[in-house]
């Protein structure tokens, strides 16, 4: 049976940056933060609620292809019940020729019709699932980016409400203040003077400290902390108004007093009960003062979706990601490059630790035809070789009378898919074959199709190599295999049209076959061919000349399944003559028919 395809592991992020670093114009004062933090937080709910709901369509998902996974047991129990029963009848029909076995076969009909029903649904299924999957990841992955820009935010406002506090308690201010002393009895009038304009003073800084601390945006938090930090109030200047004794022995004096307030670096963070970063100034590339500001030193964690890349940070290079840069808080130049690949440049402003995703995009190249390629599938092996197919105008149809302008490229195999291919489709998904389910593929013998039984793409009735093409094939196990091809690349691959696959075949060329309109003596592998498998068997692929474009076997071999729905091929095969083999040549039979002169080629789609 088919078993279910490993689910899509997405790192999400498509074609942008995922950071905590906010762009130019993050709002600045703690009003505005706020403001921007009630907006981002009203997104993050919406997020997390896009998110719970795509979670409980991929639960809803595994619960549907659990189910599925449940009735393929039960399933392939009644197709081996049915196949007994089927067998057991044939067996007594030795003894009894007239016996009716119409209910055993129709038993075993419907059973594995409904095998193949199932088959067809779980694959519905694992591929919604996956889909489902797949946008569950890009919702989590944006409720991630706006998580981190409330977290930088929340860092941004510490440093807002810091730096609202240190231009606060910057102000200067003139206090005019009363005091009465009582003088000892020792003193002199100069001395009793200065002791109470002294202690005037005092009075006089006290004042003003708690007149500055009161007109604070957060006077209550600041003065809960006041008593751990001193705000190093100075005195610019003063002058004594009026003095003199006051009833009796009593010392007044009435002073009008300038003063400042120098707290430390590290005060208004003190004061708000926020950790000292906040109050460190960005660094900077030279030092005017030679005493030297305390900065702070934070970890930039750098990843990018390419191995290989290049990171550099203010023109220093720090090798390739993932990679770890401790640096001074405030404005860093951040490079990450790779070559043909799109560069990542952008200046940062760095204010906590934090991590920088960067998406490094392929350059576009201007496509070719018959450039090749092979995409990777998960485990590190290759999909099949491709070569590309640009748009444009072709010549198709009998004759090449047919004109048609195709409106997209693509990419197709440059071999039809090779029992090597296919195996490792087999290994990875315990499929089985519409051959394998009927028991039954069919050949040409003596011009008439012949059932072969016990025969299928393993054992299609002649030996075969690893690099012969997959036979015994129906259109829907190869669409089944371009299914499996599209998740394990995340490109889409199907069957090709019949004007596709044609253009394929002629490669430009206007005559019956690519290289003319003679078939002569031993070009391909087609019946009375003139080669040593003609009326025996395939033979392995690139065996003879690729087309002008470097396509093998678009002439005999297989017949190749298109994508039409009537279950169409082309390209003849080794049983069938050379005449059938001409690139407009068509060969109509059942979608779920499999045969051992039919394979399929496969088809990528281009954007």
């Amino acid at each position: 049976m088919r078993q279910g395809l490993s689910a899509l592991l997405i790192a999400l992020s498509p074609c942008l940056m995922a950071t905590s670093t906010l762009a130019d114009g993050t709002p600045s004062t703690v009003m505005a933060i706020d403001d921007a933090l009630f907006s981002k937080n009203s997104e993050l709910q919406n997020a997390i609620k896009l998110a719970q709901f795509e979670q409980v369509a991929v639960e809803n998902q595994r619960k549907e292809l659990d189910r599925l996974d449940q009735l393929t047991a039960k399933l392939d129990a009644q197709l081996k019940e049915a196949k007994t029963n089927l067998e057991h009848d044939y067996l007594k029909m030795i003894d009894e020729p007239n016996l009716d076995i119409t209910s055993s076969q129709r038993s075993y009909q419907d059973a594995w019709s409904q095998v193949k029903q199932n088959q067809k649904s779980r694959l519905d299924a694992e591929q919604k699932l996956q889909e489902l999957q797949v946008k569950l990841a890009e919702k989590k992955a944006a409720q991630n980016v706006i998580e981190q820009n409330i977290a930088s935010l929340e860092h941004k406002k510490q440093r807002a409400r810091v730096e609202r506090l240190r231009d606060e308690l910057k102000r200067s201010g003139e206090q005019k203040v009363s005091f009465i002393n009582t003088c000892s009895a020792d003193m002199t009038l100069v001395q009793c003077g200065n002791q109470t304009t002294e202690l005037g003073l005092q009075k006089a800084v006290k004042q003003f400290q708690s007149w500055l601390v009161n007109e604070t945006s957060e006077s209550g938090i600041v003065n809960q902390h006041l008593g751990d930090v001193s705000l190093n109030i100075h005195v610019l200047k003063h002058s004594v108004i009026e003095s003199g004794f006051h009833e009796g022995s009593q010392y007044r004096t009435v002073i009008a007093a300038q003063l400042d307030a120098r707290p430390a670096e590290n005060a208004p963070c003190k004061l708000l009960n926020v950790e000292s970063q906040y109050c460190f100034a960005p660094s900077e590339s030279t030092q005017s003062s030679e005493v030297q500001k305390e900065v702070a030193w934070v970890s930039l964690s750098v990843r990018s979706n390419q191995y290989g890349d290049r990171v550099i940070v203010d023109g220093v290079q720090y090798g390739s990601t993932p990679v770890e840069v401790l640096m001074p808080v405030g404005k860093h130049h951040i490079i990450i490059e790779k070559e043909g690949y799109r560069a990542f440049n952008s200046e940062i402003d760095i204010t906590a630790d934090q991590t920088l995703r960067a998406v490094l995009h392929e350059y576009e190249n201007i496509l070719k035809p018959g450039h090749k390629f092979a995409d990777s599938l998960k485990g590190g092996a290759k999909a099949p070789e491709m070569i590309t197919i640009i748009k444009g105008e072709y010549l198709l149809g009998d004759n090449a009378e047919r004109q048609l302008h195709l409106d997209h490229s693509f990419a197709m195999s440059a071999t039809p898919v090779t029992v090597a291919q296919f195996e490792a489709f087999i290994t990875k998904t315990n499929y089985k074959t519409d051959a394998e389910l009927k028991n039954i593929c069919i050949t040409v013998d003596n011009s008439e199709v012949t059932p072969i039984s016990e025969s299928y793409w393993r054992n299609p009735g002649f030996k075969q190599s690893a690099q012969s093409p997959a036979v015994c094939i129906s259109q829907n196990d190869a669409i089944a295999y371009t299914r499996w091809l599209s998740q394990q690349t995340g490109f889409k691959y199907r069957l090709p049209s019949e004007d596709e696959w044609e253009i394929v075949a002629r490669s430009g060329s206007q005559s019956g076959y690519w290289w003319g309109d003679s078939f002569g003596h031993g070009k391909a592998n087609t019946g009375w061919g003139g080669t040593q498998w003609s009326n025996k068997s395939t033979s392995p692929v690139r065996t003879f000349e690729p087309n002008h474009l470097g396509f093998y076997d678009v002439v005999g071999n297989v017949w190749e399944w298109t994508n039409d729905e009537r279950g169409m091929a082309k390209g003849g095969a080794w049983i069938f003559s050379p005449e059938m083999a001409r690139a407009d040549k068509q060969l109509f039979v059942g979608p779920t028919t499999a045969a051992n002169y039919l394979g399929f080629r496969i088809l990528r789609e281009l954007q």
